[in-house]
């Protein structure tokens, strides 16, 4: 009786101790830790990811919430250069909540293959993924716009998850319509000029 109690306490002990040693290094699904600061903004406190391992690697799920100094804040921002350099992160996943990605804030993460964007986004910096090689950015109706200097290039690719079309098909539709409307004109041209 008393072997299993000391037992059961030195396991008890040790969950204890393991889980505070965790709950101080904030931690994506993949196990890389992340890291955060507190905005400057005293009206409107939230968390801003500044920084990941450049040693993480596969998956990252960003939480969405953040604990400093014991209190708990609400991830907003997505900071700049906060992935920048980890080329072997394949896939980022971004909560809701989040509303503005910073400059740079994928720069030369070159195995990134999928970018998770949140509904609530409402920003995102022109430059964020300078250096990715192949990626395709999951996206809203409500934000694509933000993607959409990426959206026809080379290596980035939009794919808008709650539309029935993604931006390059839509493009490409509109090319089409336009070809097609440029060629009935030269057509109705070419026909009055016989007369």
């Amino acid at each position: 009786m008393r072997r299993t109690l000391k037992r059961t306490l030195t396991i008890l002990l040790c969950a204890l101790l393991l889980s505070s040693v965790l709950s101080i290094f904030p931690v994506s699904a993949a196990g890389s830790p992340l890291t955060f600061a507190l905005s400057t903004f005293v009206e409107d406190d939230y968390a801003i990811l500044v920084s990941c391992d450049t040693n993480a690697s596969g998956k990252i799920v960003v939480p969405g919430t953040a604990k400093i100094d014991g209190k708990t804040y609400n991830v907003k921002f997505i900071g700049k250069k906060a992935f920048s350099g980890c080329d072997k992160v394949t896939e980022i996943t971004i909560p809701e909540g989040v509303t503005q990605i910073e400059n740079k804030a994928f720069e030369n993460c070159t195995s990134l293959k999928t970018v998770n964007i949140p509904s609530t986004l409402m920003s995102c910096e022109y430059d964020a993924f300078i250096g990715c090689e192949d990626v395709t950015v999951n996206c809203h109706e409500s934000n694509y716009q933000f993607f959409a200097v990426y959206g026809f290039s080379d290596n980035i690719h939009v794919n808008v998850v709650d539309s029935d079309m993604t931006p390059e098909q839509t493009h490409k539709m509109n090319t089409l319509v336009d070809f097609i409307k440029q060629f009935f004109a030269w057509l109705v041209n070419l026909f009055k000029g016989k007369k």
